[in-house]
This record gives C-alpha cells, sequence and structure tokens, in this order.
C-alpha cells in the first residue's frame, strides 16, 4: 500500500498526533511535581553554558520549521487530498 496515493495518510497522521499530544499532557502533569533537582544544582557558569546551548538548539529548531514549510509549499505532497 502506498501511503502517498490516498488520503488516507492524513488519518492516519492525525490519530499519531492525537496520541503524541495527550501522551505530552500525560509528561506535563506527571512530571509537573517532581521540580528540577538537577538544574538547581548547576553553578552559575553551568547555567549560562546550558541557556546559550538552549538558544542555538531552539534557533536550529526553528530553522527546521521553516524550511520544512518552504518544503511543503514547493512539493505540495497532499495536494491530492484537497481535490
Amino acid at each position: 500500500m502506498n501511503l502517498f496515493s490516498t488520503c488516507k495518510i492524513s488519518v492516519v497522521f492525525a490519530y499519531l498526533m492525537v496520541v503524541y499530544i495527550l501522551a505530552s499532557v500525560y509528561y506535563y502533569v506527571r512530571t509537573r511535581p517532581i521540580g528540577t533537582p538537577f538544574r538547581n544544582s548547576l553553578s552559575k557558569r553551568q547555567l549560562a553554558i546550558k541557556e546559550k546551548a538552549v538558544q542555538q538548539r531552539k534557533e536550529i529548531f526553528y530553522q527546521g520549521i521553516i524550511g520544512a514549510i518552504i518544503a511543503m509549499v514547493i512539493f505540495r505532497p497532499f495536494n491530492k487530498c484537497a481535490k
């Protein structure tokens, strides 16, 4: 079965997205009371290093999103589903 030849792929991804969202909410609720013991143990210098890494990774992630959006606009892999 070629998933890209039919619109059934949308249903598969919809289920996967709902599972991911529900798992994320569950994770957030369950880990909220735990706190951040590791982060609390870091020195100011280590926190500065971590913050720089977080910023770099955030920028890379946003670049990936922008690249993916551009690729979707150019290639339109689900264009047949819109008809």
